[in-house]
């Protein structure tokens, strides 16, 4: 599934969401949505059509042409505008993608997108029409990727938590971005290949039972298959432990997402849910042969286990 690669890369809980702006005239989603909530809703699998008739905020209105503002300007380049259909992206035809996520996640993104196209990101923002305007209008407009910080009204009425922000992609690059990470013409996820770790790292996983592939470790524990990353900075510092549960059908899989209120990140990969958990240390390569290193490795793959199980159950 199209976005799962750059989804998994950069260890985002949320869905890449497409957003499409149609001249046609689609059946509504019941009930009332403003743009900013809608996406929200689509990060978390849903999928919304906004029109007139349940878009409930006017300035959403005007940035997405679904009407048209007194003074007409250079910036009124979206025009007669009937439906916007807002949801998960999957790899369908859609004008722009967006990613909610931390600011250190973005960061990451950034470096990424250097990587692949050699430019830098930017954030242009008012605090106004953020999600509406500058992450999909203003993408649209300038056929290049921005950030927004968000504004008032996503923060209050779109359930946007304080440590997170918004970037909107034109689609053609977004897809180039997940081709170019599904291909691994970059870095691995978890930012340092398996080599470049101390030899003392690499033996302490060992010595745990999880055997060294190319950019992660994996193992058994408890009946389970489970990986484990190591994420690189100016130290190596956090770990991020996976494990992954079958499901008889996608749509299985998908009220499992939608049901599951645990303390794990978890996500939906056709009939597969995967969870993972981030665990964080100051340096993991003074700490590495400590007993509190191991005891709280162990912890929290005895979590993630524990969750699975759980997950199982909701089906």
């Amino acid at each position: 599934m199209r976005g799962e690669a750059f989804r998994r890369y950069f260890e985002i809980p949320s869905r890449p969401v497409a957003v499409k702006l149609l001249k046609d005239e689609l059946e509504p989603t019941e009930g009332s949505f403003r743009y900013c909530e809608a996406v929200r809703l689509a990060s978390h699998g849903e999928r919304i059509v906004l029109s007139r008739k349940n878009l409930s905020c006017g300035s959403a209105e005007i940035a997405l042409g679904l009407i048209e503002p007194l003074f007409d300007d250079d910036d009124n380049f979206i025009k007669n505008i009937k439906s916007v259909v807002v949801e998960p992206y999957e790899g369908q035809n859609c004008d722009v993608v967006l990613i909610i996520a931390t600011p250190e996640k973005i960061m990451r993104i950034g470096s990424t997108y250097y990587q692949i196209f050699k430019k830098e990101l930017s954030a242009k923002f008012s605090g106004e029409t953020a999600v509406c305007g500058e992450a999909t209008r203003d993408v649209l407009k300038s056929e290049s990727p921005n950030i927004t910080f968000l504004c008032e009204g996503a923060r209050e009425y779109g359930n946007y938590r304080n440590d997170e922000i918004v970037l909107g992609f034109p689609e053609e690059t977004f897809k180039k971005m997940d081709d170019a990470i599904s291909k691994e013409q970059i870095r691995a996820l978890c930012g340092c290949l398996m080599d470049d770790l101390p030899k003392r790292v690499i033996e302490k996983f060992e010595e745990l039972g999880f055997e060294k592939a190319t950019d992660h470790f994996i193992g058994m524990y408890n009946g389970k298959i489970v990986n484990i990353y190591v994420m690189r900075g100016d130290r190596i510092s956090n770990i991020g432990v996976f494990t992954s549960v079958k499901f008889r059908s996608d749509d299985e899989a998908k009220k499992v997402v939608e049901q599951y209120s645990g303390n794990s990140f978890i996500y939906q990969r056709e009939n597969w849910v995967d969870i993972y958990r981030i665990v964080e240390f100051e340096d993991l390569e003074e700490i590495v042969g400590e007993k509190k290193f191991e005891k709280e490795l162990i912890r929290n793959i005895e979590a993630i286990i524990q969750e699975a199980r759980k997950i199982k159950e909701i089906a």
